[in-house]
């Protein structure tokens, strides 16, 4: 068994096919093609003198001696990413490449200008945006800045570092005869009256409508009501009730990366934009009416 020079590649790609569902998912994580996945499966398996995965009909299935390894290369793992951070840590140049994760109605309607306009006065630094739901795994690298709404009064996890931005207030908008589920969303506008007259707890439930991209456009169709953050309702929705605080929008990194100066760059002008934009995140800004 020769171990000597293992690549991390191949490493990085047994445990990615561990974790994932199928090799081609594992590849297209990774960003590479299926047989080059295929391949440097093999190559580790000839190198380490062992079987890691049984081929079956439908997919790779780990063997005793890959699970036995996994926690060891997890480790390789966890060394390598804190390699890479401490190296981009003490890079000093602005250009190359900045991966930042948020949520879609983040891009798409309140940050794209602001992109943009970073693109523009810094034209070596490249912008890689990722519309995640889930906060990307900071720590392996997976993004390098994350903007992320977290609930009023609590803070990030303790392995990140960031700044509190701007808060963010929602508000009831639709129109019909029913709420969009789920329901626990609706507690705080109990005292609401809704246009023709009933009060919007004694709403049925209809449905499950998941994330705010859904909910808004189900509410312009006409299917029922819903909660909305106040900056992605009010351009095209009239506000159906008084706007109650969300929450707060957070800028993060991982701690091991504030000193980088481009990454520190980008957050530090992320907080100013956001700043600029507190009354629409409120509410405050101008908006269609009921």
């Amino acid at each position: 068994m020769n171990v000597g020079d293992l690549p991390w590649d191949d490493v990085r790609i047994f445990l990615a096919t561990l974790r994932a569902p199928s090799l081609r998912q594992a590849a297209d994580d990774l960003g590479v093609s299926h047989p080059t996945a295929s391949r440097r499966v093999r190559a580790l398996e000839e190198r380490l003198g062992l079987q890691l995965f049984e081929r079956r009909s439908d997919g790779l299935h780990p063997t005793a001696e890959a699970v036995e390894l996994a926690a060891a290369a997890e480790e390789v793992e966890r060394a390598m990413h804190a390699l890479q951070r401490v190296a981009l840590s003490v890079d000093p140049v602005l250009r190359g490449p900045i991966r930042v994760t948020m949520v879609q109605p983040f891009a798409t309607d309140l940050l794209m200008p602001d992109l943009h306009a970073f693109a523009v006065r810094y034209p070596e630094i490249e912008l890689h945006v990722q519309l995640k739901m889930a906060l990307s795994n900071l720590a392996a690298r997976e993004a390098d800045v994350a903007v992320r709404g977290i609930a009023a009064g609590n803070s990030p996890d303790a392995d990140l570092a960031g700044r509190r931005a701007a808060q963010v207030n929602t508000a009831v908008y639709g129109s019909g005869a029913c709420w969009l589920g789920p329901d626990d969303q609706r507690a705080a506008f109990a005292d609401t009256i809704l246009p023709g007259g009933p009060d919007l707890l004694s709403l049925p439930v209809r449905g499950s409508f998941p994330g705010v991209v859904v909910k808004r456009a189900a509410c312009i169709a006409g299917l029922g009501y819903a909660r909305l953050p106040c900056f992605y309702g009010d351009p095209v929705l009239p506000r159906r009730s008084v706007p109650v605080r969300g929450g707060d929008i957070w800028v993060l990194v991982h701690p091991d990366l504030r000193r980088n100066m481009r990454l520190r760059l980008f957050r530090d002008f992320l907080v100013e934009a956001l700043r600029r934009h507190q009354p629409r995140l409120l509410g405050d800004a101008p908006t269609l009416r009921a």
